[in-house]
């Protein structure tokens, strides 16, 4: 852009403020917007929307500059070569191949030195535009090691996920069936399973407590960052259970490689064989089937063996740890505090139970099954005390009003052990 054309563009620029030079700042206001709603031709640019803020900018340029203030600026490498020169080019294709980790900025400064951009050197603009035209930089590769590994023995880590699968029928509708499966990583046997209609913590509480009373406790479980895999049941359940509860990255389903290729299995040699929707108890019955028959007796090439082979002979060499069918449903049921009302009443979920007066205007620990919120039990600094049941305003009508000692006593023999 030579000196004419620049005084050209500040005298347009002019024309276009000059009306409201001595105006105060509302009518330049109401001004500018009028004008930022038309088209406006301006040298060198052609027709043009120009914006208030634009205005208000060489309105303060002019005010504090002068008239020199609303001519565009020079370029700041006007005189030197905005092309790199075949040796230059040449040069930077070199340093690029034999540095491929340096920055543009290091190579810009490197070649500076050598004296290889030419005399006026170009800028390091050009270089840059240059580098990315000729592809000269590579990517930056993976920032983190992803490399193959596996555990020594069984229960050492375990890897649990969701699968979307085929639709199947249930209560007269038709759903899409979600497949939650655990694998253990020495072995590659699938320890828990369960084709279901929901995405749940209450699913995954019943797959686990079925896979942790058949096989034991893991070491570690790996999961994603799902709802269910985050939910405060499953962080308590593997705290109380001695279990390290391990989230992969988000979007990182390759950290999941072993489930996620089960999954490609799954896809590949059971749901393909499936009849058209079937039920999920069949579904389930067809999937059992299949592990027992095809998939854990089948060679598994990243074993070099069959997943229940390798799975016995772990287990002859290392000691299971289990827990107890009690055990387990005392750690996967959820957790709810109250402050019992003057009635020795509470409220959980709509229903109101009743509560031993003892416990009037205290505050009390619930629990119950997370499939199954209507079992509710009351604990006392961590011991069972006994099952609520709901109040029956008629049946305590005839009833006497018994004193708190007397009330505990009777609620704690009604009490039977589940």
């Amino acid at each position: 852009m030579n000196d004419e054309t620049r005084e050209q563009i500040a005298l347009s620029r002019f024309k276009l403020i000059s009306p409201v030079l001595a105006e105060p700042g509302r009518i330049q206001n109401q001004y500018f917007r009028e004008q930022a709603e038309r088209e406006h031709n301006l040298p060198h640019k052609g027709r043009c929307v120009i914006a208030v803020s634009t205005f208000k900018a060489w309105l303060r340029l002019y005010r504090k500059n002068g008239f020199a203030a609303l001519k565009p600026s020079a370029r700041s490498d006007r005189g030197r070569p905005r092309k790199l020169s075949e040796e230059a080019l040449a040069a930077l294709r070199v340093k690029c191949k034999a540095y491929p980790h340096l920055s543009v900025k290091l190579l810009y400064e490197e070649l500076l030195k050598q004296d290889l951009l030419g005399q006026p050197p170009v800028c390091y603009n050009t270089l840059a535009r240059t580098i990315k035209k000729e592809n000269l930089h590579p990517k930056p590769g993976r920032t983190d090691s992803r490399k193959r590994f596996e555990r020594d023995e069984i229960n050492e880590l375990w890897v649990c996920d969701f699968l979307h699968g085929p639709t199947v029928k249930t209560d007269q509708r038709h759903v899409r069936s979600i497949l939650c499966a655990i694998i253990d990583d020495h072995s590659r046997m699938i320890v828990g399973h369960a084709f279901t209609a929901h995405e749940t913590i209450s699913v995954l509480t019943v797959v686990l407590k079925e896979a942790f009373f058949a096989f034991g406790l893991p070491k570690r479980l790996y999961v994603d960052n799902g709802p269910a895999f985050s939910s405060e049941l499953l962080v308590g359940a593997c705290a109380r259970a001695g279990i390290s509860l391990i989230h992969s990255k988000p979007y990182d389903a390759p950290s999941r490689g072993k489930i996620e290729r089960f999954f490609r299995t799954v896809r590949e040699r059971f749901l393909v064989s499936l009849m058209a929707e079937p039920t999920l108890d069949e579904l389930n019955q067809a999937f059992a089937l299949w592990l027992r028959d095809d998939y854990h007796h089948k060679a598994h090439a990243g074993i070099d063996a069959r997943p229940i082979d390798r799975y016995h002979a772990s287990a002859s060499r290392v000691q299971l740890r289990r827990f107890a069918v009690r055990e387990l449903d005392e750690i996967f049921l959820s957790r709810h505090e109250r402050i019992v009302n003057h009635d020795a009443t509470i409220s959980f979920k709509g229903s109101v139970y009743e509560v031993p007066a003892a416990y009037i205007r205290q505050r009390i620990e619930l629990r119950h099954p997370v499939d199954d919120p209507n079992q509710l039990w009351l604990y006392d600094n961590g011991t069972k005390v006994g099952q609520l049941k709901l109040v029956n305003p008629k049946e305590n009508a005839t009833t006497f009003r018994p004193t708190k000692t007397t009330a505990a006593l009777s609620f704690a023999q009604e009490q039977v052990e589940p």
